[in-house]
């Protein structure tokens, strides 16, 4: 089955689903949806803005919360979010990704402040490979539930890591909250590219790519293109 075909089918999977009011407009809806890839998870039937994705990966391992030291290209995609902070002078978005992947908040209690989930990742691919806590998360419940953000994490909610006896890297990933028409094909590509990230930096050969998505939707007012897409990949 090509990636064309797997973004199809979750498409239809959510036009079959239900039909609900949510937060902030009208969606089909279906839940845990899972998928696997061994190869590049490039989806070509609608534009994958693959560049621009990477290139916010970026920023989401800086451990920057300040817009503009992301690539021109992209700030766009943040500047809703954005906030004018007098001490920063700029746009902040706080308690992002690159927050909790790199400052994710600790416990005074045990003199850990803030802990880089990146770094701790690294370490247990090469030096635990088997350990079953090779596991990093973006969703810190104190800094989403309570109003201390923009925005809420969306992918990344719990992301585990596993080596098997030959060496080989394999990366589950478990995404809360799945805008399949704008979202997914960014989310497929740049968990895939994180993936071989890991594998260079700790020494592993990647291997496959596990996604998946908690509540996946399709926003109502996007059921004509999403159709569309369905129609023309099936032919």
């Amino acid at each position: 089955m090509t990636i064309d075909q797997t973004y199809a089918g979750i498409i239809q999977e959510c036009l079959d689903g239900e039909r609900v009011r949510t937060r902030n407009a009208e969606c089909f809806r279906t839940t845990c949806v899972k998928r696997e890839f061994t190869s590049t998870p490039l989806v070509s039937v609608r534009r994958t803005a693959w560049r621009n994705c990477l290139r916010e990966w970026e920023w989401f391992m800086s451990g920057s919360e300040d817009i503009n030291d992301l690539h021109p290209d992209v700030r766009s995609w943040w500047e809703p979010w954005g906030e004018k902070d007098d001490s920063w002078h700029t746009n902040r978005v706080r308690n992002n990704y690159s927050k909790q992947f790199r400052q994710f908040a600790g416990n005074e209690d045990y003199n850990v402040t803030n802990c880089d989930q990146i770094e701790y990742l690294l370490d247990g691919i090469k030096n635990h490979p088997h350990s079953r806590r090779n596991v990093i998360t973006t969703w810190n419940t104190a800094e989403m539930v309570l109003p201390r953000t923009q925005i809420t994490t969306c992918h990344g909610t719990v992301i585990q890591c596993f080596v098997d006896l030959q060496k080989r890297l394999h990366l589950a990933t478990w995404q809360r909250s799945v805008d399949v028409l704008c979202g997914l094909p960014h989310n497929f590509f740049q968990y895939w590219a994180f993936l071989l990230w890991l594998a260079y930096r700790t020494g592993r050969m990647p291997w496959k790519l596990t996604w998946i998505g908690g509540d996946v939707h399709v926003y109502a007012e996007h059921e004509e293109m999403a159709r569309r897409i369905v129609e023309q990949v099936r032919g």
